[in-house]
């Protein structure tokens, strides 16, 4: 009996053994991480997806770019740090080229912007480069509230149109959502971002794209418009972008552009600044002499981080509160191929001009409107499905586009749906390049 249990036992530990031997041969040791000078240029990026489907919410995307792709390689994504007990994989995929983008059909949590801090997160998701069963690259969902000041040092001396910052299209125009709905036609082509104005500040936008419209008989006078529908009222948005202001040492960009509604006189004008100036008065810079040649370094000396760009040049004139609006280079365009070629239009005439912008008072920033755009016929006839779908087909491209090609002529970079994209990764990269060279 003492022999048959001997057998029974050893039987089932050989058999254990030879299991767990075939899993760890599937799987990365949850610690065996060996990130080395091989895997410095390797990129990953995580996005996620605006589409919404009755099914599918926060579609999970990995991006990569690995000059040292060797076959056999995989991408695994996780939940939580490999390194946790807690940690799950949750995709697996082996690329057979050396860059692309894959969607995981994973769904994100949702994160509500009350769990977002002032301070760097990893948010659950974690993007792994494995070879032989190591992982050589590991990068995670992340937000990058103070991503500016960090290189105060190195970019100070630069001024806004020197540095590549991300920045949000028609921000006001949000809504973020836990669980799918239908959007309504209306919806469909007016929401431009699934998070609010905090939110994408702490995810990393700097530039915002603010369309106001006036209301005088309304509860609240002003608004955050898309066109001439009304998204969020205009308080809403600058409680958020001076929460944003002071809890970082971040410099922002609010760049108010359009007027679709309600502003017939001047004097609308000047009482709209009025309000902006009694609302941001601990944070706005007023316009300095040498205005956008003003360096980051000069702007964090004054101790106000706030510009506001105002799209009327009368105002301008009269109001030292604000700033010459922001250049928007707009293509008008709705195809993929044709928002290259405007794309690679700006940046080429970027790379040629020989900064005759220098000796203009103003030298204002320039922002690439990195985005399709509908004409009136694709709304009713809603053919391109909306702009969650023309977002999600557009927003990996501009990552690819500008991490491979426009990095050095980069200025402001705008989007739809900042998480769908890997703009304030890119954007952070180049900038320490450009640093280093200057």
């Amino acid at each position: 009996m003492i022999l048959r249990w001997n057998l029974w036992n050893y039987s089932v530990i050989f058999i254990f053994f030879i299991l767990t031997r075939f899993v760890c041969a599937e799987l990365p040791h949850k610690c065996d991480i060996e990130e080395n000078n091989e895997f410095n240029d390797t990129e990953i990026g995580i996005t996620i997806s605006p589409i919404m489907t009755s099914n599918m919410i926060r579609e999970i995307g990995i991006y990569w770019n690995n000059t040292n792709f060797r076959y056999g390689d995989n991408l695994i994504l996780f939940k939580y740090h490999p390194c946790e007990n807690q940690s799950q994989k949750l995709f697996t995929f082996t690329p057979q080229v050396s860059h692309g983008f894959k969607k995981t059909g994973k769904e994100a949590d949702f994160i509500p912007t009350s769990q977002l801090t002032f301070e760097d997160q990893c948010l659950y998701y974690y993007a792994t480069w494995v070879r032989d069963n190591v992982i050589k690259k590991i990068t995670c969902l992340s937000t990058h509230p103070n991503w500016m000041s960090k290189r105060k040092k190195t970019l100070g001396h630069l001024k806004m149109r020197d540095i590549f910052i991300p920045g949000t299209h028609d921000s006001a125009a949000y809504a973020k959502f836990k669980d799918p709905k239908n959007d309504n036609i209306v919806e469909k082509y007016t929401i431009t971002q699934d998070e609010d104005i905090l939110g994408q500040l702490i995810y990393g936008a700097r530039y915002l794209d603010i369309r106001v419209g006036r209301y005088p008989n309304d509860e609240h006078m002003y608004w955050g418009n898309h066109g001439f529908i009304k998204i969020i009222p205009l308080q809403v948005i600058i409680n958020d972008v001076k929460n944003f202001l002071k809890n970082t040492n971040e410099i922002v960009i609010f760049d108010v552009q359009e007027f679709p509604q309600g502003f017939q006189t001047l004097h609308h004008h000047h009482h709209l600044i009025d309000y902006l100036e009694r609302e941001f008065a601990d944070y706005l810079l007023q316009r300095p002499v040498h205005v956008w040649k003003t360096t980051l370094d000069e702007i964090w000396s004054t101790g106000k981080r706030l510009i506001i760009g105002y799209d009327n040049s009368s105002i301008v004139l009269t109001r030292t509160s604000v700033w010459p609006y922001v250049e928007q280079q707009w293509g008008d365009v709705r195809t993929i191929g044709n928002l290259y070629k405007h794309l690679n239009k700006i940046e080429m005439h970027a790379a040629t001009e020989d900064h005759s912008y220098s000796a203009n008072q103003f030298s204002k920033p320039r922002a690439a409107m990195a985005e399709l755009t509908p004409t009136f016929f694709d709304v009713i006839s809603n053919w391109l499905g909306g702009l969650r779908k023309m977002a999600d087909r557009v927003d990996i491209n501009i990552t690819e586009w500008y991490n491979s090609k426009w990095h050095n002529t980069a200025n402001i970079v705008a989007v739809d749906f900042i998480k769908a994209t890997g703009i304030v990764n890119t954007a952070i990269k180049w900038n320490d390049e450009r640093a280093a060279r200057h």
